[in-house]
């Protein structure tokens, strides 16, 4: 016999799980947007979106006879988090792999339900790695409302939110939408820094930071470049000045008093932006494992480095953009140029690097320092 609802609520919560909630597995009317979103190109790179989109709006074509979603949520609030000297990272890749720690929960908790009557199969999910719309799986269960950020956030906890699901053949009572909303507030909107959030709900993920300092691959846009400021990887700000940021338990706590999970990862405290921009491939297979900053590949984290410290523009990171000048990655030499053109002082060398440069793109990219170092 399958457990009760209350038995599974209740060993969610024992699960480590902030917010555990039942309701619809399909997205609903929230897979006509996604196909909308998909269809002006707004997805960027990320192919994997559009080659699943059936198996998102139909989780019976993946998964069949199921019936319901058990949505869940933790809290990941916490202070701002950085690389050793500067460089932000968004909150959520500040600690262990979010990816492992919490789909070992929702794994755990899908064994346990098992054990306790579930038959086995019939109930399966994960976090952010199954074909499945989490946000609005969340928002129908009642984990949160969708924000105009395209977030969702919880009325209790914020909008700090690591979301997991099982999908299962239960049938279980939906806990219907949740209290709340955005209302007037236009706050993410008016604060994104590039301007990403082109309507209430509406995200062209290809002008915002968090995709193209993780999921872009290969060059930023120019344009997008300054806006990306000291950041490094991610970008909180539609977070940070929403007004339900306050709500998070989590947001003064630090270092060792935050859950094991959340703890800072020992790389914020032993790399610079100049060793990242300096990794080799060898330090990365070994020193980056077990963050999720490895999502956005060692070309990236050294391309997003180098933005950022263009930006900063410390004069002393000056030598190590110069020896990136010929590094063997065409990426990385591209942005290094830019970097020093927004630093200044080095068109010696941009230069000299630009007489032996053979590919197109980092060629231009040398043009557009050496007009800057002007």
């Amino acid at each position: 016999m399958p457990p009760s609802p209350a038995l599974v609520r209740e060993l969610a919560y024992e699960h480590g799980f902030d917010l555990v909630r039942f309701g619809p597995a399909d997205p609903g009317p929230d897979g006509q947007r996604f196909l909308a979103w998909l269809e002006q190109g707004r997805h960027g790179e990320m192919r994997y979106l559009e080659e699943n989109r059936g198996r998102i709006l139909n989780p019976d074509s993946w998964r069949k006879g199921v019936r319901s979603a058990i949505a869940l949520g933790v809290d990941y609030g916490g202070p701002r988090a950085e690389l050793n000297g500067g460089g932000q990272v968004a909150r959520y890749a500040a600690g262990r792999d979010y990816h492992r720690w919490l789909r070992d929960r929702v794994f755990s908790l899908r064994q346990r339900l098992e054990r306790e009557g579930v038959p086995h199969g019939t109930c399966n999910g994960g976090a952010d790695s199954v074909p499945v719309l989490e946000r609005a799986l969340a928002a129908r269960s009642g984990i949160g409302f969708l924000a105009k950020s395209a977030m969702v956030i919880s009325p209790t906890i914020g909008p700090y939110l690591q979301l997991g699901e099982l999908l299962t053949g239960m049938e279980l009572p939906h806990d219907g939408l949740a209290p709340g909303s955005c209302g007037t507030c236009s706050a993410c909107i008016d604060a994104c820094p590039t301007s990403a959030i082109v309507a209430p709900h509406e995200v062209d993920a290809r002008r915002c930071l968090s995709y193209t300092t993780i999921e872009l691959r290969g060059f930023a846009a120019p344009e997008l470049r300054i806006a990306q400021g000291d950041r490094f990887f991610g970008c909180d700000v539609c977070i940070e000045v929403c007004p339900f940021h306050k709500k998070s338990p989590l947001l003064d706590v630090h270092g060792d008093a935050r859950p094991k999970d959340l703890r800072p990862h020992a790389l914020l405290s032993r790399w610079t932006l100049v060793d990242v921009l300096e990794l080799d491939e060898t330090r990365y297979e070994t020193e980056w494992v077990g963050t999720a900053m490895r999502r956005a590949t060692r070309s990236g984290l050294r391309r997003n480095a180098a933005v950022a410290l263009g930006n900063i523009g410390d004069a002393k990171a000056a030598p190590a953009l110069t020896r990136a000048l010929v590094d063997l990655d065409p990426v990385v030499r591209g942005h290094a140029a830019w970097a020093l053109g927004r630093i200044g002082g080095a068109r010696a060398e941009l230069d000299a690097a630009r007489s032996r440069e053979t590919a197109p793109e980092v060629r231009e990219e040398f043009d557009r320092a050496l007009s800057a170092a002007r």
